[in-house]
C-alpha cells in the first residue's frame, strides 16, 4: 500500500475514533474518490472583526465576557474531499480560527510531502522500543487510544494556536513544551528529521485544583518510516484562566470573507520558504476545477518536493451560486470597461542611470583572495548541515540555505534555459517596451549578503562576497536592461544597525523597517527622476504616514530542528503604516506604477500590519499611486499574472520588478517564458 493510501486510510480510522463523529460518507474507493470527515467541535460562534492594527488575522484579540470554555456541542470540524492525488478541497462549516487552522494543518499533503522517506543515518532503534525506556517527561497519563476527557472536544493545530497564545498572554511555556515532545531523538540525535509530530491538540476544562483552568492533551504521531502507532498524552502544563479566555476566542471568533483571504495570504506568505507555497489566482467563492460542488474562498499551491500540489478551502458561506458568478461577471465586466482610464504615455530611453549603475559596478566585486576564502569557508559550513536542515542559527541571527547556496554560485547566465532568468529579463523589457511601459528590475540582495561578516567569522563586514551575483546585475545592465543596484543602500543602512534592531530581520529572511526605508528612498528618487513623472501628475502630501509595531514570526524558525524551535518567538518590529484619509492606502486599477515581485512587495504590504510595505511607502514618497502584484510562490511567477492585467496596463507607465535576488540562482519556480 502506497505511503498516499495508509496517510488517508489512518486519516479515516482517526476521525471514526472521534466521539460525538457527525453522519458523513466515508468512501475511499482509489486516489480519486471524495472522503468525507466530521469531528466535534466547539459552542456556536460569534462575529468578531480582528484587531489588525497590533496583529494579523492569525491572532484574533482578547474580547471580554466570554464564557470560561467553550461548550462540547457537535459540529464538524472539516470536511475534506479528495480530487485526486495532487488536489485536495477542504470544507469548514463555520470559519473560525480554530477549524481553518486545524484544515491547513492537520494531514496536508504539501506540509507532508518527503516525509515518508526514511532518513539516511536512521538506525531505527526506536522499532522495538518502550515508551517508558524512552520517557517523554513532559507528558503524563501516556496511552495507545484516544482518551475519554477529550470526548466531545474539538481538536486544534497548536502551532498557530500557541503562537497567538504567546502573543496575547507572553507566555511561551506552552510553546517550548510542545516543541519538546516533538524534539525527542529516541537515542538518535544525529536524525535531523522529527521522530514524531503533535497532530492533535485539545484543551480540557480542568478538574478538581485545576478547576477553571485548562489541562492539555496531545496526540502524538510517529513518524511514517518509525513504523510505529500514535499514542495519547497529557501535558504536565495547565493553564490559567487568561488561556482559557484566548481558547475559546480562538475556538469561536469568526471571521468574514476578507480576513479569510487575510488568513490564506498570511499562511501562504509564510509557509513559502518551506513550501514553495502561493495562493492560485482564483475568485473567492466561484468554482474549482471544473468542479460546481467545489467552491473554495482560497487555493493554495505548494511545491515542497518539485512536484506542485493544491489545497482548496472552502467555507459555505463565502460560496457563491452560479447566479451570483454570473452577476459578479457582468458587474466585473462593466466595471472593467469604466474603471482603468487609457493613458497616452512615451518612454524615457535615457540611459544615463542605467550607464551611470553600469560604470559603478566595474571592479566594485572582484574575485580576491578573500573572496575565494569565504566561499570556501561557506560551503565547508553548508556542507556540515544535516541535508534536510535548511536553515541554522549563528551569531544571533537565522541564515537561510537557499541564500547561502545563492553566494556561492557559479555564473548565472550560464545555467540551463530554464534557470537562466537573462534571457526572460530581456523577453519582459521588449514586451512592456511594445507597449511603452518603462521596466525597472530591482533585485533585492539577500541577507547573508549584507551581513558576510556575521554569516562567516573572520569576514571583513565591508567585504564584498558575492561575486556573481553583483557580476549578473552587470549583465542585465550591460543587455540594456534598467536595474537598481540596492547593494550600496543596504550596505550603508545595515552601518547604522543598532542591536537587536537590524536592517533585515534576525530570524526570517526579509528586511525590517531600516532596510526597506533606505531602499524605498532609492527608488523613490529614480522614479522622480524619470521624463514622464510630471506627467503622471504627482500629488505629494495626499498621504499621511503612521509609526506602528508589528509581531512577527520568523519565517526561519519552521527551518530549524524541533528542540531550536522554540529558541526563536516572535519579534517585535517598528513599521510604518500608509492612509489615504481615514483608510489604509491601497493602490487602485488606475495606479501609474505597477509594483510586482515576490515576498518583498507583499511583506508588511498585504500580510503584517499592512499598509506598509514597498508599495506604500513609495506612493507616499512619490505622490503616484502604486498598484501591487504579489506571487509568493517567487519573483519569476509574477509575470504570468502580468500578461493577464492588459485593460489594468493601459494606465501604467513604469513596472518595478523587485524580487529577492536568490531567485536568480536554481530558482525552484522556473523562468519559463510570459
Amino acid at each position: 500500500m502506497s505511503w498516499y493510501r495508509r496517510c488517508v486510510n489512518f486519516i479515516i480510522i482517526q476521525f471514526v475514533k472521534m466521539k460525538k463523529l457527525s453522519t458523513s460518507i466515508l468512501c475511499l474507493a482509489g486516489l480519486s474518490a471524495s472522503l468525507f470527515l466530521a469531528a466535534s467541535c466547539a459552542a456556536p460562534s460569534t462575529n468578531v472583526k480582528a484587531d489588525v492594527e497590533k496583529m494579523d488575522s492569525k491572532m484574533p484579540p482578547r474580547r471580554p465576557n466570554l464564557p470560561t470554555f467553550p461548550s462540547a456541542s457537535p459540529v464538524a470540524v472539516f470536511e475534506m474531499r479528495i480530487l485526486d492525488y495532487d488536489k485536495q478541497v477542504r470544507v469548514v462549516s463555520k470559519p473560525t480560527f480554530a477549524a481553518l487552522d486545524f484544515a491547513a494543518y492537520f494531514a496536508n499533503p504539501i506540509r507532508m510531502a518527503g516525509m515518508d522517506e526514511k532518513p539516511e543515518n536512521y538506525m531505527g532503534k526506536m522499532v522495538n522500543a518502550k515508551i517508558e525506556e524512552y520517557p517523554f517527561p513532559m507528558l503524563d497519563s501516556i496511552v495507545d487510544y484516544e482518551p475519554e476527557a477529550v470526548a466531545g472536544i474539538a481538536p486544534i493545530a497548536w502551532e498557530p494556536f500557541s503562537k497567538i497564545l504567546y502573543a496575547q498572554t507572553g507566555d511561551d511555556t506552552f510553546a517550548k513544551t510542545l516543541n519538546e515532545v516533538e524534539a525527542v531523538k529516541w537515542d538518535e540525535p544525529e536524525v535531523f528529521r522529527a521522530f514524531q509530530t503533535v497532530t492533535r491538540l485539545w484543551g480540557v476544562p480542568g478538574t478538581g485544583e485545576n478547576k477553571g483552568k485548562v489541562e492539555w492533551w496531545v496526540e502524538v504521531m510517529p513518524a511514517m518510516w518509525t513504523g510505529r502507532a500514535p499514542f495519547y498524552g497529557k501535558l504536565k502544563v495547565v493553564s490559567g484562566g487568561e488561556s482559557a479566555e484566548v481558547l475559546n476566542n480562538y475556538m469561536t471568533a469568526e471571521m468574514n470573507g476578507e480576513e479569510a483571504m487575510n488568513w490564506a495570504r498570511t499562511l501562504s506568505s509564510y509557509w513559502y520558504p518551506t513550501l514553495n507555497t502561493d495562493l492560485e489566482q482564483h475568485t473567492p467563492g466561484a468554482i474549482w476545477e471544473n468542479s460546481r460542488v467545489n467552491r473554495p474562498f482560497a487555493v493554495m499551491r505548494g511545491n515542497p518536493m518539485g512536484h506542485p500540489m493544491w489545497v482548496a478551502f472552502e467555507v459555505p458561506a463565502f460560496s457563491l451560486t452560479d447566479e451570483q458568478l454570473r452577476a459578479n461577471a457582468v458587474a466585473d465586466s462593466l466595471a472593467a470597461a469604466g474603471e482603468v482610464v487609457p493613458v497616452d504615455r512615451t518612454l524615457d530611453t535615457s540611459s544615463y542611470a542605467r550607464l551611470e549603475t553600469l560604470a559603478s559596478l566595474e571592479n566594485s566585486c572582484p574575485a580576491t583572495p578573500a573572496t575565494k576564502k569565504f566561499r570556501e569557508a561557506l560551503k565547508k559550513k553548508l556542507a556540515k548541515l544535516p541535508k534536510e536542515q535548511n536553515a541554522w542559527s549563528d551569531n544571533g541571527m537565522l541564515w537561510f540555505r537557499r541564500n547561502a547556496n545563492y553566494l556561492v554560485a557559479d555564473k548565472i547566465s550560464a545555467q540551463d534555459s530554464l534557470h537562466n532568468p537573462l534571457p526572460r529579463m530581456v523577453e519582459l523589457k521588449q514586451y512592456l517596451d511594445s507597449l511603452n511601459i518603462q521596466l525597472l528590475v530591482v533585485p533585492v540582495p539577500v541577507k547573508e549578503e549584507i551581513y558576510a561578516d556575521k554569516l562567516v567569522k573572520g569576514t571583513p563586514a565591508d567585504l564584498c562576497v558575492n561575486v556573481n551575483g553583483r557580476e549578473f546585475i552587470r549583465e542585465l545592465l550591460a543587455a540594456g536592461i534598467d536595474v537598481l543596484d540596492l547593494y550600496p543602500s543596504l550596505m550603508a543602512a545595515r552601518a547604522g544597525d543598532e542591536a537587536p534592531h537590524f536592517s533585515y530581520q534576525r530570524y526570517d529572511t526579509h528586511w525590517a523597517l531600516p532596510g526597506m526605508l533606505a531602499a524605498m528612498e532609492q527608488l523613490a528618487s529614480r522614479v522622480t527622476q524619470y521624463s514622464w513623472y510630471a506627467d503622471a501628475k504627482p500629488q505629494p502630501g495626499t498621504l499621511t504616514m503612521k509609526d506602528t509595531v508589528v509581531l512577527r514570526e520568523g519565517d526561519l524558525v519552521a527551518h530549524l530542528s524541533d528542540k531550536e524551535k522554540s529558541k526563536y518567538p516572535a519579534d517585535t518590529l517598528a513599521g510604518m503604516k500608509i492612509y489615504k484619509g481615514d483608510k489604509a492606502y491601497k493602490g487602485g486599477k488606475n495606479a501609474p506604477i505597477l509594483l510586482m515581485g515576490d515576498s518583498f512587495t507583499g511583506v508588511f504590504e498585504s500580510v503584517d500590519q499592512k499598509s506598509g510595505g514597498p508599495g506604500s511607502l513609495l506612493a507616499f514618497a512619490t505622490g503616484l499611486d502604486v498598484q501591487v502584484l504579489t506571487s509568493w510562490g517567487g519573483g519569476p511567477g509574477v509575470r504570468a499574472r502580468l500578461k493577464k492585467m492588459k485593460k489594468d496596463m493601459q494606465s501604467k507607465r513604469l513596472v518595478i520588478y523587485m524580487m529577492t535576488a536568490r531567485d536568480f540562482w536554481q530558482s525552484p519556480m522556473e523562468w519559463d517564458g510570459i
